[in-house]
């Protein structure tokens, strides 16, 4: 509560911290000029990503998105729409793992539409660990940094593409992103190394 935090990620996997108890307590101690992310884990133990209501940013996957909205039949665009107006987020992306994302965000007067898909920037897929925390860490920052969806969802899947190329959990460093970029842009150009 005493902190000046700018941003609070709660990244929940549900191991002891975050319960139905907690939650609401935590939550209420945020600054209130601070961006809340937040990211919750339906593996062992099940979160719900729903318990964060009025976040900036979150950043589930399907299966954690099915599960929020009890929802095992519907297709993606109008499954992500549901739990983008449930949780009353400001921004929803939505992995997809090698399908890309969905992102949702708050229509502006101008937006044609309020969400975008991106294609996944992994190459050859090494293990998928640790992709969705350098996704929820690189897209963070991208919109404190920004205050833009699609630099934040684009930044973000190039991080969690390039945490598949690698085995294990390892930190992906923003000089590893850059590259990635610089992969992207040469390739668009149609310059092939």
């Amino acid at each position: 509560a005493s902190s000046e935090a700018d941003v609070v990620v709660f990244s929940d996997f549900r191991h002891g911290i975050f319960s139905p108890r907690t939650i609401p307590q935590l939550i209420a101690t945020i600054p209130a000029t601070a961006f809340r992310a937040a990211d919750s884990q339906v593996a062992n133990r099940w979160g719900n990503i729903l318990d964060f209501q009025d976040f900036d940013l979150l950043t589930p996957n399907e299966r954690e998105a099915r599960f929020a909205l009890g929802d095992q039949d519907s297709v993606i665009r109008p499954m992500a729409l549901e739990l983008y107006r449930r949780a009353r987020c400001k921004t929803l992306i939505l992995k997809l793992g090698d399908r890309g994302l969905i992102t949702y965000r708050s229509p502006r007067e101008d937006d044609v539409r309020a969400f975008f898909t991106i294609d996944s920037f992994a190459g050859h897929v090494v293990d998928p660990v640790g992709a969705g925390d350098a996704l929820l860490a690189y897209a963070t920052l991208a919109m404190v940094a920004t205050q833009s969806p699609v630099i934040a969802s684009v930044l973000g899947s190039m991080a969690a593409g390039i945490a598949c190329e690698r085995e294990g959990n390892q930190p992906v460093a923003p000089e590893d992103v850059l590259k990635k970029l610089e992969g992207v842009e040469r390739q668009t150009s149609y310059e092939f190394a």
